[in-house]
Order: C-alpha cells, then sequence, then structure tokens
C-alpha cells in the first residue's frame, strides 16, 4: 500500500501508465477538490471501463487521502485495460455529511462529462472503496434515486450512478453507532444531536437497497477491531432480498481493519469488476 503520491512513480513509468495528477472536478468556497486519472497506453479504439477508487480514514483524517492507495493494484488493473480514478472528498472536519457523497456523485458525472479525455466506457463505471471509503462507496451505489444528494456543482446533465461496488469493511447502518461518545460518527454528523437517528438513517446505504441495485463484492476481515463484521452481514441480506442483481461476499478469515497484505483480497476484486465491467457484464 503507498504512504505517499510518489512512492510507486518508478512502477507506473516502468508499467507505460500515465497518470493525471490533481485534476480539479468541483471547486467549493474557493478550494479545488482533485481527482487523479490513472491510465494505461491505448493502443484500440475500445472505451475503458472506470474504478473509482474512494479512500478510507473515518472522513476525517488528512493522512489517508487519496495518498494511500493500492497502487501496484491499480496498476494491475490499467494493465487489465482498466481507468483507475482515485477521487478526494471533503473531510467531516471542513464539511459534515451529506458533502461527502455529494462530492462523489460530482465525481462520476465529472468522470462521464469527460470521458472521451481518457478514452471511458461511460456504462461500465465501477466504485471501490475501504473502511469510510467503503460505505460512500455502497452509499453510491445504493442511492441513485436520492436527490438530495445532488448539489448544484457542476455537470447535472450527466448521471452519477455507478455499475458495479466493491465494499471493504465499511459500517452500512450509522443507527448502530447511536453512541453520542463515538466522536468519528458525531463530527461526520456535523457535531448535533439534533434528529440524530434520523440523520443517520438518511447516511447510512442499507437503507436506500433496492431493486436496481448495482452488482456488489462485499469483503469483511474476521478479527475486524473496528467495524463489526454484522455491518457487512446485515448489507448482504439487505441486497439478497431487495436486489435483483448479484451480491458476493467474503470474509478474510483473521484478518483485522485492512486488507493490504498477500493478494487474495485483490484478486476476488478482480474477478468481480471483470465480470460485471470488463467482459459486458
Amino acid at each position: 500500500m503507498a504512504n505517499t503520491k510518489e512512492q510507486f512513480v518508478e512502477e507506473y513509468r516502468k508499467a507505460n501508465i500515465t497518470i493525471d495528477k490533481n485534476v480539479p472536478y468541483k471547486t467549493v468556497n474557493g478550494t479545488d477538490v482533485c481527482l487523479d486519472v490513472i491510465f494505461g497506453e491505448d493502443s484500440s479504439e475500445k472505451k475503458r471501463p472506470a474504478i473509482i477508487w474512494i479512500h478510507g480514514g473515518a472522513w476525517n483524517d488528512h493522512e489517508l487521502d487519496k495518498r494511500y492507495r493500492p497502487d501496484l493494484e491499480l496498476i494491475k488493473l490499467v494493465k487489465k485495460g482498466y481507468a483507475a480514478v482515485c477521487i478526494d472528498y471533503r473531510l467531516s472536519d471542513a464539511a459534515p455529511f451529506p458533502a461527502q457523497i455529494q462530492d462523489c456523485r460530482c465525481a462520476v458525472r465529472y468522470l462521464r462529462a469527460h470521458a472521451q479525455k481518457w478514452n471511458i466506457d461511460t456504462e461500465k463505471i465501477g466504485t471501490w472503496g475501504e473502511s469510510a471509503g467503503g460505505h460512500l462507496a455502497a452509499l453510491l451505489g445504493t442511492s441513485s434515486n436520492c436527490s438530495e444528494f445532488e448539489a448544484d456543482d457542476g455537470w447535472k446533465e450527466y448521471p452519477s450512478h455507478v455499475n458495479a461496488v466493491c465494499e471493504w469493511y465499511g459500517p452500512n447502518d450509522l443507527t448502530l453507532q447511536m453512541d453520542k461518545d463515538n466522536k468519528t460518527v458525531m463530527q461526520f454528523m456535523g457535531n448535533t444531536t439534533d434528529s440524530l437517528k434520523t440523520r443517520l438513517q438518511k447516511a447510512s446505504p442499507i437503507f436506500y437497497v433496492n431493486e436496481n441495485t448495482p452488482p456488489f463484492l462485499i469483503m469483511h476481515g474476521g478479527a475486524d477491531p473496528f467495524v463489526p463484521i454484522m455491518q457487512s452481514e446485515i448489507m448482504v441480506q439487505a441486497l439478497q432480498e431487495k436486489s435483483k442483481n448479484p451480491v458476493e461476499y467474503h470474509v478474510v478469515p483473521d484478518q483485522g481493519h485492512g486488507f493490504f497484505k498477500g493478494e487474495e483480497p485483490y484478486k476476488i476484486v478482480y474477478n468481480f469488476f471483470d465480470r460485471y465491467l470488463s467482459h459486458g457484464g
């Protein structure tokens, strides 16, 4: 796992992979919110599917922004013909929910609006996130009908849905974390208890699952000390009951919060996206 954006520059160069870095996709109060697009040489006219990587970090950790991402694994995806898009979003110390999902939705619209620049297939856009980023990926995949999550922040003529979701150990029902001593969740909610349960419900992917929810892959560590595995189990059940599309669920035995060692978790991710994006699934 890369700890700085520059750590794997040489690997990108050797693989003939290009990074368009710090591309602003929206501006808020004079501050750009940016994304990186990572792509390989394009020797054919076939459009690329795209994977949007959403970083974790409890929605507020400035050390876990898009610099903290699985660079070597993204290289493998790009070599397989994908574009990888790593997005920033406003953290909760700057703006409470729903700013984060509004930013994610805007990034999807921006990508569709500028798809020709990177030769991206606008109907093959997936998202992959871990922890808080997994929560946002799941919310992005389930809440496409929620107009409140569409801010007046650009590219509104383009849709913001995604076509496949990989969620790694994210919280799916925030009402189960209503403890007012949970400073992370409270900051995410704007540090106010007014209508707290209603607002936590509004921020929870599980309450948006419907028959048109796209294919989902959910993965969780069997020994995760931070996000209870029940958060994934109840989401899988909701998807199985309500969505007409497939859901895959993998528990990584004895694994804590994070899958950054070993290749097996990544192989599961590659196979999932190949099924539902790369091969016309």
